[in-house]
């Protein structure tokens, strides 16, 4: 058994694999102020001249680029780059958005690595790719100056594919078809990569990235049993809550027709009520009973094709839309579907809180009947998102935005929607937090940086001791 264990990792075993590096600057470095460093290592079984893998990225000197840049500077570079330095990253020092990578040492006097290509040999087992990428990080190329114990790099990023299968490293023939599938992400799990809730709810495709900061990368390694375990609740997770098939079908129905219809429901009376020429009303459903009954027809030949509601998140769609009528429906067909989750974990009675109280503005539309129908079938309130907060939270965050513009007539239903969905136990410390601070992950520079402002005359108290204001 040659399974490489946490905490015995000897010098024979890391100087099993050897690594060839490569480093140049961009060639467009005016667009980029020469903060971008592309490094390949080539990867080789130690003592053999047959190269089993590439390991390959962007470094970026957050120190070279001028302050609210990077967004630019990552736009200029390419749209992947822009995509995840983006979501990790704040414009205007580069400091990381994520509380997790912030307390595990990230700093933006360090360096950030976005990790393009992580190959290995599909011939080669597992432990082959977990150390070729230890001694990646270990390198002076990520890690800097070994002598001196100086980080180059203080956090990392990788984009999983799409399709976990195309994330083998392992060997099919040696673990099978099913544990193969996860030996693509099972390196980094073992070398402290994660993924990150808070980042995951900002964009749903952010599921795909793992991140990994200084501290997590000098911890041992994971067992491989443990990083398995990690990998069936990330990779099994994701594709369970991937909707395909009739399940997509059903959801593709649904959405369809509340969509169209919402749109018609939006128009019913609101132009002569904004010219004055009509009391507003707030419309009622559109959905005929015919439209109804065409889409019970259509679920029911695809639940008995093994379709599900719940499964297909239409109920979260159908509440999206305030579609009273769909959302009963479904209900009725599936009651189980109103504590259903999707991929942020959301329910449906999270979904119609999130969307509810915008739409008691002049055009808006009653959502107390969804929000009802739910609660009436079994929506719990106390139910949390991956970020900790209910229903209860998403409302009372969304409603301080809008009350301002909420018709007059329809005030006091925002304070009727609280209390139906004030939690048994009260308000989730993420609820407080309105979504903000290291509590959901996502760190809030805003006090830091006006104080900074403050103290050196800078932004709008230059402005003011200019006389400007």
């Amino acid at each position: 058994n040659n399974s490489i264990q946490p905490n015995t990792m000897t010098s024979t075993a890391k100087d099993s694999i050897t690594l060839r590096f490569e480093a140049e600057g961009e060639e467009s470095d005016d667009d980029v102020y020469g903060a971008l460093t592309n490094v390949k290592a080539q990867v080789f079984r130690a003592g053999t001249s047959k190269q089993i893998g590439t390991i390959s990225g962007i470094r970026i000197d957050r120190q070279k680029i001028p302050e609210r840049a990077f967004c630019q500077t990552f736009d200029e570079h390419s749209a992947d780059l822009e995509w995840v330095a983006g979501s990790l990253l704040e414009n205007r020092y580069g400091r990381t958005k994520l509380s997790s990578l912030r307390d595990a040492g990230d700093d933006p006097e360090f360096d950030f690595f976005f990790m393009e290509t992580f190959h290995i040999d599909g011939d080669q087992p597992s432990e082959v790719a977990t150390l070729a990428l230890h001694n990646f990080l270990q390198s002076e190329h990520i890690k800097g100056n070994l002598d001196h114990g100086c980080w180059c790099v203080s956090s990392i990023a990788y984009v999983m594919s799409e399709d976990p299968k195309e994330e083998v490293q392992g060997s099919k023939r040696k673990r099978g078809n099913d544990d193969s599938n996860y030996h693509g992400v099972i390196p980094f799990l073992r070398n402290g990569f994660f993924q990150d809730s808070a980042l995951i709810r900002s964009d749903p495709d952010n599921a795909r990235i793992l991140v990994g900061g200084l501290a997590h990368f000098e911890k041992d390694l994971l067992s491989e049993a443990e990083a398995m375990a990690k990998a069936t609740r990330l990779l099994g997770g994701s594709s369970k809550k991937k909707v395909k098939g009739n399940d997509l079908d059903i959801l593709n129905g649904v959405r369809d027709l509340v969509d169209r219809n919402f749109q018609q429901t939006l128009m019913q009376g609101v132009s002569s009520a904004m010219l004055g020429a009509t009391p507003y009303r707030p419309p009622g459903d559109c959905t005929s009973e015919e439209q109804l009954q065409n889409l019970k027809r259509q679920i029911l030949r695809l639940q008995s094709g093994g379709g599900s509601i719940a499964r297909s998140g239409a109920l979260h769609a159908a509440c999206e839309k305030n579609s009273t009528k769909v959302v009963k429906l479904l209900l009725q067909m599936d009651p189980t579907s109103s504590t259903a989750k999707d991929q942020l974990d959301r329910t449906p009675l999270i979904m119609a809180a999130i969307n509810a109280t915008g739409r008691l503005s002049i055009n808006g539309i009653d959502d107390t009947a969804v929000i009802d129908a739910l609660l009436q079938a079994g929506a719990r309130k106390a139910d949390v998102d991956s970020s900790n907060m209910t229903a209860y939270g998403y409302f009372r965050q969304r409603s301080s935005q809008y009350l301002q513009i909420t018709h007059y007539e329809h005030r006091h239903k925002i304070t009727n929607l609280e209390h139906k969905l004030y939690p048994p136990g009260g308000p989730t410390v993420g609820d407080f937090a309105e979504g903000r601070g290291g509590s959901s992950g996502i760190v809030d520079y805003g006090p830091e940086d006006d104080e900074a402002d403050r103290e050196m005359g800078e932004g709008v108290y230059a402005e003011k001791e200019s006389g400007d204001y």
